[in-house]
């Protein structure tokens, strides 16, 4: 079981957690496989999209020990919503913020720093979860703790690092949510 309570250095709790959305919570990567067709991709949200195994309990398991869970997603609002609300974590998260919202893609540590200013807490309180490699290199470069999330499609970003290149920028690696326990936090 891999624990998430704190830096190497033992200093640290966690306050706060920032999530990105596909391939990180929701196993939806692969509706990006082109021809892209925007319609058909919403009501595969809509209709299809699942939960990675573990995310419903790991959420609950941060809910309770009352941590702020934050929402931060190139997918647009409206896509997306819908596949929140029929797998039930809508309400898990504080807020929500998106690319297109916030002005920036991920290549940008924006939507980062707008979701730390609404946790308000330190940077070092704050974990993001992301799959993604450039978004991994953008929060890790801005300074952030970044849980690396595995996905099958990440070759869909277009934009490839080395395996060993993601774990140096990130604090852990996750295969699975069920293998993560939190502790100490709050």
């Amino acid at each position: 079981m891999s624990n998430l309570s704190k830096k190497p250095d033992n200093t640290t709790s966690v306050k706060g957690v920032i999530f990105d959305l596909d391939g990180t919570l929701l196993d939806s990567m692969h509706f990006w496989v082109p021809p892209l067709n925007y319609k058909k991709i919403a009501a595969r949200y809509r209709d299809e999209a699942t939960l990675k195994p573990g995310v419903y309990e790991f959420l609950s398991e941060l809910r309770r020990n009352k941590v702020k869970i934050v929402l931060a997603t190139a997918t647009d609002r409206d896509v997306m919503e819908p596949a929140l609300h029929r797998t039930r974590i809508y309400d898990f998260f504080d807020e929500i913020f998106t690319c297109g919202e916030v002005g920036e893609g991920k290549h940008s540590p924006l939507i980062y720093r707008k979701a730390l200013a609404f946790l308000g807490c330190d940077k070092s309180q704050v974990l993001v979860f992301e799959d993604a490699h450039y978004a991994i290199t953008t929060a890790s470069d801005d300074g952030f703790r970044v849980v690396a999330v595995a996905d099958e499609w990440v070759h869909l970003y277009g934009e490839m690092i080395a395996h060993e290149e993601v774990l140096r920028r990130s604090e852990m690696f996750v295969a699975d949510y069920r293998e993560l326990r939190i502790a100490g936090l709050g």
